[in-house]
Parts: C-alpha cells; structure tokens; sequence
C-alpha cells in the first residue's frame, strides 16, 4: 500500500498529511507539458480554494487514464500566503490567464527523499476523480506498479511521440526499461526533426543502415550536436537550448533503404519546410 512504501521511505504519517491527483482537464491547462517543462510546481502553488490548509505535507500524482496516478513527489507546506503577493514568474506558460483566478500561495518543498519514486510509482486513486484532494490517513490507496528507473512511457507508436533531450537519454541509456523502444527504432529507418520548442528552430536528419533511428538518436545522447555544424553553433550560442529540444519522426522508411535514398526524402523535408534558409541544415 501507498502508506507502507513512503513509511519506508521516511515519511512521518502521524503529521497532517493531504494527497493530491492533478489532472485539470477542464480548464485546459496541459500539465504533463508543464511537468516535462519543469513548471509543475509553479501551478501548484498557486490555488483557487484553501485545499491545501492545515496539512504539513503533500503528496502529489498526476493523474493519467483508467482512473490511476503517477507519483510526483512529497512536499512539505511551508507557509500560505495570499496569491496577489507572489509574483507569478514570467516564464510560466499560462502566465496571461492564470493567477487572476487563484487566492492563494503555498510555498512548497519537495523533498528529496522521495525522488527515486518520481514517474515510477503507479497507484490506483479511489473515491472517484472529481475528489482530486483527498486526507492521505483516509481511503488507503493501492499500489499498483513500480516502473523501472529512467522510465519514460511505452512505445506509443513511431509517428505518435515526441522526446526531450533528457527523455531521449533516459530512453537510450536505461535500455532494459525501454525494449520496445530499443526494438522498434532499431528495426526501420527514418527522415526525423529536431525541434528546439523555444525559437522555432528545425534540423531534419535521416537515419540509415544497421541500427536505423535507434543509432542516430544514440549520436544526440552522446553528443547533442550529434556532428551537425550548424546544430553545433546553435547549441553554442545558448547552451541551454538542449533542454529545449523535442525530437519526433516525420517518415519512416524500410531498413533496406540507401544512403542515398534516406538522404534524398531528407532533402525533400529541408525544401518543404525551409530548414536550411530559416533553420539549422547547412547542407
């Protein structure tokens, strides 16, 4: 049961504890973007009701399908101040439409103890979805999975994902996590793109030979220019724009295929979207 695995793993359940499924569908806000993007805690921070009184920790999910949740991280409440006080940092994506809705602040710290069961730990939420706070000492929830470390979700199908330079890493290095992914993009090849999300900026590549995509996604992991001169440059003028990459498929094609055939549907996709005037194909 949940209570029994965060027990051991330090948590003081004689404290005041709530526990939390996010999942606001409703209002249109796209939390596993704000999760991936890093900006989760900034949402729940800032609240429209009192959910969060009287309770020293928090224990957040987020909520996915079949009525289940993926575990986030435990935090401790650390003051409640009202909304208007805070500043809402300008990075945040919904910046224009969320804090005038919401009353107040709670500042949270989230633990560290608990960050090996980040995306791992699975539970079944009872008391139906609409009961998306809940007293943690009420229904006990049951633990349903524990994923394997670096985790980042089942192969969805090869034009239906799209990765982060940290979700490709993870996907390539923790391999035994990832067999079907390690299987299927090694079993074709492919024409792909590689978004950087914060400027528009598109390289498109293609992948050939004996390990297909697998083995050019590899070449990002070990180096995130991955050879590319123009890539390089880009990545050397703002460092952090790796964290802002986003890599997907646009074609898939026969692991047959050529050299030459591979690079000619790649050519095709730098004309159609202008990837070497207005983006970052030098050739």
């Amino acid at each position: 049961m949940l209570k029994t695995l965060l027990e051991h793993y330090g948590l003081d359940t004689t404290k005041r504890i709530k526990i939390a499924r996010h999942k606001d569908e409703k209002r249109g806000y796209d939390l596993p973007l704000l999760y991936k993007k890093d900006q989760f805690d900034i949402y729940q921070s800032y609240q429209e009701n009192s959910d969060f009184h009287n309770c020293d920790y928090l224990v957040s999910f987020l909520g996915i399908e079949k009525n289940q949740a993926v575990f986030i991280g435990v935090y401790e409440v650390m003051d409640i101040l009202p909304a208007f006080s805070v500043p809402l940092p300008p990075h945040f994506i919904y910046h224009s439409n969320y804090k005038p809705t919401r009353r107040y602040y709670y500042k949270l710290k989230k633990l560290d103890q608990f960050k090996d069961l980040a995306d791992r730990l699975v539970i079944e939420w009872s008391g139906g979805a609409i009961n998306w706070i809940q007293n943690f000492h009420g229904t006990p929830k049951e633990v349903i999975q524990l994923l394997p470390k670096g985790y980042v979700g089942h192969f969805p199908g090869y034009m239906d994902f799209f990765l982060t330079h940290d979700e490709l890493r993870k996907m390539v290095t923790h391999r035994d996590a990832h067999s079907d992914w390690h299987k299927m993009l090694s079993a074709i090849g492919g024409v792909y793109v590689i978004l950087d999300t914060g400027t528009g900026d598109q390289y498109i590549g293609s992948a050939y030979g004996k390990w297909g995509i697998l083995g050019r996604f590899e070449s990002y992991v070990k180096s995130p220019d991955g050879g590319n001169v123009k890539l390089l440059a880009h990545i050397q003028n703002d460092p952090n724009s790796v964290n802002r990459f986003q890599y997907s498929i646009l074609e898939t094609l026969p692991s047959s295929i050529t050299q030459n055939e591979a690079i000619a549907r790649e050519t095709l996709y730098k004309r159609k979207l202008g990837t070497r005037a207005h983006g970052l194909n030098s050739n």
